[in-house]
């Protein structure tokens, strides 16, 4: 079933947009296309529960994709869990691409983050579905888990390789990564109810995957979905070991850790039917107007998915 869904980026809260936003743009080469502060009794609709009446936001850009950074003026923020793991199903990670992973990470990002991965890892040649990916996990200063990614010749999307950037500054985002408790679930959620495509799967295990993801004896099994070709896409961390990976049993709209997918729809209010008549229809906020084309377009609503990760689907009302 496709129904022309566009992952358009990902919206992350921040407990201070300008230093952080100041953070993407000097370290990891976004632009920063807009700064906007929204008013009125739809953000609460939008994000039942919330209690926000005014909304701060920061475009930037990486490529041709985005990231929104909003901090809520009078809202009680949730920081982030400091004792986060890859393996807790609230983790999501920001994957982003370069051609020279090693000199950008260690020249620049290194002395300016928070690491997770131990040092850059180079994935192993028994893996042939990850062999020679180079990759390095670490947080932004204010929590919020970040991947750095350099694609070996034969594997990522075309866009990937059509030019090289030698200096290693991120060309854009290939993924965002959330941990789950259940491919199986997972997958009805984001392929049957949403329309995405499997595009991959596999076993991740060895020294190089505990030292990217700073766990010890980690298994994950990895299944990479894409909504549209040559656009970002979503991808499942189903660890297998360790166990004890926890769930948000409070999950708010406003808190730090509260990651949403961006996505765009052309049929958005089909996608909203479709959405309320589903199994998850108690996580679905209202369709909602969204004044001054916010998020660039007509029309919104809020999802969750099996895990509580958050989505905000918006489209144009033809």
């Amino acid at each position: 079933m496709s129904t022309g869904l566009t992952l358009k980026g990902l919206i992350r809260n921040c407990g201070d947009g300008t230093t952080l936003k100041n953070w993407y743009t000097k370290y990891l080469g976004f632009t920063c296309e807009s700064e906007q502060q929204f008013q009125g009794d739809w953000i609460s609709v939008l994000f039942p529960g919330s209690h926000a009446a005014s909304l701060h936001s920061f475009g930037l850009r990486l490529g041709q994709e985005v990231l929104q950074l909003w901090f809520w003026p009078g809202v009680n923020m949730h920081p982030y869990p400091a004792d986060t793991q890859g393996i807790d199903h609230w983790f999501q990670h920001l994957c982003l691409v370069s051609d020279a992973l090693q000199a950008v990470y260690c020249g620049s990002i290194q002395k300016a983050s928070t690491p997770i991965s131990l040092a850059p890892q180079s994935l192993p040649v028994w893996n042939p579905g990850a062999a020679g990916i180079q990759a390095v996990k670490f947080v932004d200063p204010q929590g919020h888990p970040l991947e750095l990614l350099q694609f070996p010749a034969d594997k990522g999307d075309s866009r990937w390789h059509l030019s090289k950037d030698l200096t290693g500054k991120p060309k854009g985002i290939d993924h965002s990564a959330i941990s789950i408790a259940s491919t199986e679930d997972s997958l009805a959620f984001y392929t049957q109810l949403l329309g995405m495509d499997k595009v991959g799967s596999g076993i991740n295990y060895g020294s190089e995957q505990d030292a990217m993801d700073g766990l010890v004896d980690a298994r994950v099994a990895i299944t990479a979905l894409k909504a549209q070709p040559g656009h970002m896409g979503v991808e499942f961390l189903d660890y297998q070991q360790p166990d004890g990976g926890r769930t948000r049993s409070d999950p708010r709209w406003t808190d730090q850790v509260d990651d949403k997918l961006l996505i765009y729809s052309p049929n958005i209010r089909e996608l909203h039917v479709r959405v309320q008549q589903s199994p998850w229809s108690a996580q679905c906020s209202p369709l909602v107007s969204l004044p001054h084309r916010f998020l660039g377009a007509d029309l919104g609503f809020a999802l969750r998915d099996p895990d509580q990760h958050a989505l905000v689907l918006v489209g144009d009302d033809h």
